[in-house]
């Protein structure tokens, strides 16, 4: 205990002398002391300071500079001449230590929220491996799925044409599908051998919209499909009917179709070549003979009503020029007209000699004119 003591008394006695000057200025006195040099080295933490002044023994104390021993262990020396003393301060050590320890404290956080962040990470690695999975699983489903409705496309749509047109108009009707949900064709076939009067008796504004409710049935379906496809006569293997889509729309055409214009002609008979006194008394008991003639190319039919006017001829003359002729007239033309909707209807009355009593014309929008012929 008393050799610390010393020492700390030494220590501060020597630290006095290096502000000998300082403590002269202030008044201090003078005194003669024997001390003993031994080229005495100073080491802090192993490493050796310089040793000026030289340290020296004294009443067996060994005396160092002050100032030398607190730089090399971080304080500041200083003199504070109002107090005539020498203050050690520790402040930029401590201030060095906290400021230390503060930065390794932000490294030991850092270092924990990278390893949070490599725990998100390898989270994350983990989910997005999942989902890749996953994904892999839905796109092989989807695959598989397309796959399927490519096969069953065409017998889905043949199966509802079954359940749903099995007959039409009072006709049975047979359908075909083939393709996929990206091009469908359809062939109905039905055989007129059993449903010829029922089948031209049918307007073909009636079959377009027909046409049409199956192509709405597609599009709701398979959306993306090409639609296409005819009506064929399974008795004489003929094409009554065309169709295709483009768009949104459905073209439905019968320029392709063979027309018996001979059946018209035999209907037109029956209808409007006799009894024409319900139109009128005036008719009294005239007939007429009605013929038709046709271009499936240029899609026209041209119809001659022939009367006899050696036998009628008094007839003709009570009718000719009256709403209840010509009523009779639009009546064969709408006939007509009915059947093939997308034709040009034109024609005439004529004597049994062939001569033009009257001719007849149907504009665009159906409306019929009349003009009426003296020269015979």
């Amino acid at each position: 205990m008393k050799k610390r003591l010393y020492v700390l008394l030494a220590a501060i006695i020597f630290g006095t002398l290096i502000f000998s000057s300082a403590a002269m200025a202030a008044g201090g006195s003078a005194k003669n002391v024997k001390a003993y040099f031994n080229s005495i080295k100073i080491y802090v933490d192993g490493k050796q300071q310089a040793s000026t002044p030289e340290p020296f023994i004294y009443n067996n104390v060994t005396y160092v500079p002050i100032r030398l021993v607190s730089t090399a262990l971080g304080a500041n020396v200083s003199w504070d001449g109002t107090r005539n003393a020498v203050v050690i301060s520790k402040t930029a050590a401590t201030n060095q230590g906290e400021s230390t320890q503060a930065l390794q404290q932000q490294i030991a956080d850092l270092k924990s929220q990278l390893a949070q962040k490599e725990s998100q990470i390898t989270q994350l690695t983990q989910q997005n491996t999942y989902l890749q999975i996953r994904v892999s699983d839905l796109e092989a489903s989807l695959k598989n799925q397309t796959s399927k409705s490519s096969v069953n496309a065409a017998k889905d749509l043949e199966d509802y044409l079954y359940n749903k047109y099995s007959k039409w108009k009072s006709m049975e009707f047979d359908y075909d599908v083939s393709g996929d949900e990206d091009d469908l064709e359809l062939t109905i076939g039905i055989d007129l051998s059993d449903y010829k009067s029922k089948w031209n008796s049918t307007s073909q504004s009636s079959i377009k919209s027909w046409l049409n409710d199956i192509f709405d049935y597609v599009q709701d379906e398979y959306p993306d499909a090409d639609f296409s496809g005819t009506i064929e006569d399974t008795d004489k293997d003929k094409t009554l009917v065309k169709f295709s889509s483009s768009g949104s729309k459905l073209t439905v055409t019968f320029k392709y179709t063979e027309y018996d214009f001979d059946d018209l002609e035999d209907e037109l008979n029956d209808e409007f070549g006799d009894n024409l006194d319900d139109y009128s008394s005036k008719f009294g008991s005239m007939t007429a003979d009605i013929a038709v003639d046709g271009d499936e190319d240029d899609e026209e039919i041209y119809i001659t009503i022939t009367v006899n006017t050696s036998k009628y001829g008094s007839e003709w003359d009570a009718v000719k020029e009256t709403t209840y002729a010509e009523k009779w007239i639009k009546d064969i033309v709408n006939y007509v007209l009915d059947e093939y909707d997308d034709y040009d209807v034109s024609g005439e009355v004529e004597n049994q000699s062939g001569k033009t009593m009257m001719s007849f014309d149907v504009s665009s929008s159906g409306k019929v004119t009349f003009d009426w012929d003296y020269s015979y």
